[in-house]
Formats: structure tokens, sequence, C-alpha cells
């Protein structure tokens, strides 16, 4: 009898043990930028913000969701501050997180004033460029594009130094960066045409000093998303 007793316990300390893990709080920190993550009416929205919180339900987390800027966000993961964050490659994430997959790939721009069109690369060698503070993206392209970067909290305050002649142009993303004109109210005969620099793949990243099976979780729940078009919907609640 006494043995059966025992089973049964351990049995049911495991199924407790496993429910606490699924009500585990999950840190997450989201870029506040754009499209991605931002506040409005005062309630953080965005397509990273949601994707964050719907794959910790999914994996069974409670998400604890933050709008940060784009450096900070990145130091806190490194730190073990925070447990995932939705970005494009960053050398700092190297060690302290794992990549579980890509959800999007932005195509990275240079845009300018209509006076000063951009035809091609070398239209911005010495040039001063808004960048965002913290980019990995911006950071190699300043030495790649030979530019002097100009570093800003986002976009809306690169197009605003700008038009004020402070800057020569914006690098970003072509959706985030046309989400900051439409914001701060340009008119686009102010603006000349974008130059494409690139792509960006913007991934998952999940500390590794989360135990390799939650990270399993999150990396299947990622993988169920990808292939039953949640992904896709819930970056179509944030069109342009």
């Amino acid at each position: 009898m006494f043995p059966v007793l025992l089973l049964a316990f351990l049995s049911l300390a495991g199924f407790l043990d496993e429910a606490r893990a699924e009500d585990e709080a999950l840190r997450i920190v989201t870029i506040e930028l754009g499209v991605g993550g931002r506040l409005e009416d005062g309630h953080p929205i965005g397509f990273c913000y949601d994707l964050g919180n719907a794959l910790a339900r999914e994996a069974g987390f409670e998400p604890e969701n933050r709008l940060v800027p784009l450096a900070r966000g990145v130091e806190e993961v490194s730190l073990d501050l925070a447990d995932m964050i939705i970005v494009a490659p960053d050398e700092r994430l190297d060690e302290a997180a794992e990549n579980i997959g890509k959800v999007e790939t932005l195509v990275v721009v240079a845009w300018g004033r209509v006076e000063t069109p951009l035809r091609n690369k070398r239209d911005l060698i010495g040039r001063t460029v808004a960048v965002v503070r913290g980019s990995r993206l911006d950071r190699e392209r300043a030495g790649e594009l030979r530019i002097i970067p100009f570093p800003c909290r986002n976009h809306e305050l690169g197009f605003k130094m700008l038009m004020a002649g402070r800057v020569d142009a914006v690098i970003g993303p072509l959706q985030g960066l046309t989400f900051a004109v439409e914001k701060v109210g340009l008119r686009s005969r102010f603006l000349g045409e974008p130059l494409v620099l690139g792509e960006a793949p913007v991934n998952v990243y999940v500390s590794r000093r989360l135990p390799s099976a939650a990270r399993n979780r999150l990396r299947r729940a990622l993988e169920r998303f990808l292939e039953d078009g949640t992904v896709a919907r819930l970056r179509g609640r944030y069109p342009l």
C-alpha cells in the first residue's frame, strides 16, 4: 500500500510542478519603434508586442511585456533582466540568447530630402545620417557606407532632424520609416525616393538562461504560429 501512495504522491508533485511551470512569468522586452511596438491611447500595441504575448501564452507562460528603447532591450536580455526579445540580429545577443526563428524580413533604406536625391550608396559618403541608437545594422552600415551617424531614439526624431537640416538622410526599415513619416505629418513632396540598401531579418531571441525545456516550448509555439498563419495575421493588424 505504501509504494502505491508514494507513487501517487510523486505523480501529483510532478503534475503540480508542471502546472506551476506553465503559470510562470516570461519577461519580454519589446522595442518601442514604429509598427513593432508603440503606445496608442496609453496602451502598448504593435506586431512584436502582440506576437511576444501570444508566443508566451501558447507556450504556457504568463507574459510580462514592456516597451523599451532598442539599446536597452538588447542590454536587458544580455544582463538576464529579460527572457525574450524580437529584433534584428545583434552581436550582443549571440552568447546571451538563442535565435528560435525568423518572423519577418525588413527592407532597409536611406531616405533624404527631395533637393538632395540619393541615387546610389556613393551619395551617402560623408553625409550625416540619422540612425536608431543601439542598432547593430545601423552601426555596421555606418562603416560600410562611410556615413557620419547621428544616433536618435526613434525614426520620428530622425525625420524631424532631417527637415530641420541637422542630418542629410535617415536610415532604417522602409516600413518603419514610412510609419514615422506619417506620424510626424511629413508631406511626400519634401522627400526624395528611398534608396534601398539591403535586407535584415527579424528574429525571436530567447535567453539561454531559460531552461532548455522552456526554450523548446517557445520554439514549438513559434513553429505552430508560422505554419498556421498566426504570425501573418498578427502582422496584418498593423498595415501601412
